[in-house]
């Protein structure tokens, strides 16, 4: 997600939207009122609440949005941005120009396949017309922000019916790819090659032959559920069937539902065996380490008599045999033994 441009702090406040005002008056009320309430459940409710107002108290505060806009405006048009900062008080942000694009972002075929999404990606997009409707006003980081609490409020088996989707779109993208076949001057991905193109992180490519994680429980009740869901109701939206999956799961009695707990525990030893084999073919496939060599530091010159020099360097000859033509350091020390000893002779 791109960084938030930084606004001067002295700059005129932006001006709300009537829904906006609405909202900020009445949140402590209405968290009063519903003591329990996560964040994405009270901004729902705040939602509900102003879309049943009366004709009259929603011009109320549709006036309060107009003073507020004229309020902004009369401060905006006296304000004297300072240097780096734009007439609305936004940092100027400067972009490279390397690819002719923004942030230097490289240019991909627009043939190559679509690249999958992730579980919330996927939740994002099919439910961002509802929220918007649903929330009138907001703007488009607070709409954003909605979406996040709203996926953070969803059970562990709807949020796994999007992981799930997410895992299907992948097997969809990579299937796509290796039918690919990218035009000249792309990569493998459909990125174009350029040598002053800005640096890009390298996905991680998983290893084929790791195991394939573990499954939950409603994830194998899906697996039966599905068909069944798309036989009973052809053409149901994919956000309608997960909700339908989510209250025939938790409609599950105690013994229906550990059928599918067997399963996911059976799952999980698959999952913790494999990958005790797999991290030790890995480690047997490591090449083995060399022991370090050790650097023999000979007696300090002046305990060598004349006589017993020789007697030294023969040995030092020796340890140069054996260890001087891989060992540099090995090579140095034996030069400077030499140097020292006609030094001090």
């Amino acid at each position: 997600m791109a960084k938030k441009a930084p606004r001067d702090p002295g700059a005129p406040k932006r001006n709300m939207s009537a829904y906006l005002l609405y909202q900020n008056a009445m949140r402590e009320t209405f968290k009063g009122q519903n003591p329990g309430m996560t964040f994405g459940q009270l901004a729902k409710y705040t939602s509900a609440m102003y879309a049943e107002l009366g004709t009259e108290e929603k011009e109320a505060w549709v006036s309060r949005a107009e003073a507020d806009k004229a309020r902004y405006l009369q401060q905006l048009a006296s304000y004297v941005p300072p240097p780096g900062f734009d007439a609305k008080g936004d940092a100027i942000m400067t972009f490279q120009k390397t690819t002719g694009r923004r942030g230097g972002k490289a240019e991909r075929d627009p043939n190559a396949p679509k690249r999958c999404m992730s579980a919330y990606l996927l939740y994002q997009n099919a439910m961002r017309e509802q929220f918007r409707r649903e929330n009138p006003g907001m703007t488009f980081g607070q709409l954003a922000k909605y979406t996040s609490a709203m996926y953070k409020c969803l059970t562990p088996e709807e949020k796994a019916e999007w992981e799930l989707r997410a895992s299907e779109d992948k097997l969809r993208y990579e299937n796509a790819m290796k039918a690919y076949v990218p035009p000249p001057g792309h990569d493998a991905q459909g990125i174009m090659i350029e040598d002053h193109r800005v640096n890009r992180k390298v996905k991680k490519v998983k290893d084929p032959a790791a195991p394939k994680r573990a499954r939950g429980s409603f994830v194998f009740f899906t697996f039966d559920m599905r068909p069944q869901i798309l036989k009973e109701m052809p053409g149901i939206k994919f956000v309608e069937m997960g909700t339908i999956m989510g209250e025939r799961w938790r409609a599950l009695t105690p013994v229906q539902k550990k059928v599918y707990e067997d399963q996911a525990a059976e799952d999980k030893i698959r999952f913790t065996n494999e990958m005790q084999k797999y991290m030790a073919t890995k480690a047997q496939a490591m090449p083995p380490q060399p022991p370090p060599q050790q650097v023999v530091q000979p007696p300090p010159v002046a305990q060598y008599p004349d006589a017993m020099y020789h007697h030294a360097t023969q040995h030092m000859d020796q340890m140069q045999h054996q260890h001087m033509q891989h060992d540099p350091a090995m090579m140095y020390q034996h030069h400077m033994y030499d140097q020292a000893y006609h030094y001090q002779s």
